[in-house]
């Protein structure tokens, strides 16, 4: 299943080359928005949404007073995809179908039913998390599959539960892939903390609508992320 990729993603990738080939050096200031813009021919949306993949990736950050500027150190790992087969490629894009379809839900019916144990399980899950991230030679990948079971089982729906324990062996070949990308990355390391942080936040507070929001966002960032590194028949 072959993907046609988004003018924003080519941008992405190609900022990626230029730091690559120390066109941008890490350390410095960005072009503008406006600038970027044509320099590739396109409106500043797709530029605007290229910026945000790689912030979110920890490749570059905004700084206050105005500006986006590459991280000092940025991993070689990010200049080059990874190496996977079509079929590979396929379930991942079908398994990002069902996790739109089913963690969202989940997190919803989550901030609804969660007993206090299930609270409780969240939160020290979300600490183990926090501990992986701290640590430079650790990704978090266990703590972060565990996080996301514990809102499906919180969600006290038995289905639910049994569709994911199915889909657990390629959700976790998933983030050995993507979290790998973020050791040594501090900045990284916290924006994705951030996203999981959210998500229990909302379900702490008995917020379904933004418990859903939360998980939305969160996924919609790790599928561009991933996007971007998968082969895609260029």
């Amino acid at each position: 299943m072959e993907k046609k990729e988004k003018i924003s993603q080519k941008i992405a990738r190609e900022l990626l080359a230029m730091i690559e080939r120390k066109e941008i050096i890490p350390g410095s200031k960005l072009p503008t928005e406006m600038e970027l813009a044509a320099r590739f021919g396109v409106s500043r949306l797709p530029v605007r949404e290229a910026l945000s993949v790689l912030r979110s990736m920890g490749v570059i950050y905004s700084q206050q007073g105005g500006g986006s500027y590459v991280e000092s150190k940025v991993p070689p790992s990010f200049y080059h995809p990874f190496e996977m087969d079509s079929s590979d490629a396929e379930s991942i894009y079908h398994l990002f179908e069902i996790r739109r379809i089913l963690e969202p839900e989940a997190a919803y019916l989550a901030a609804l039913r969660r007993t206090p144990e299930d609270l409780e399980h969240l939160r020290n899950v979300l600490e183990w998390l926090k501990d992986d991230f701290i640590a430079d030679d650790k990704t978090g990948q266990e703590a972060d599959f565990e996080f996301h079971r514990a809102i499906i089982q919180a969600a006290h729906n038995p289905m639910m539960t049994y569709m994911f324990e199915n889909l657990s062996a390629l959700h976790k070949k998933i983030l050995q892939m993507t979290l790998r990308q973020n050791l040594g990355l501090t900045r990284k390391k916290q924006i994705v903390y951030k996203e999981h942080e959210n998500i229990f936040l909302a379900i702490e507070a008995e917020e379904p609508e933004l418990a859903k929001v939360q998980c939305l966002v969160h996924l919609k960032n790790v599928e561009k992320k991933l996007h971007l590194f998968l082969h895609e028949g260029e």
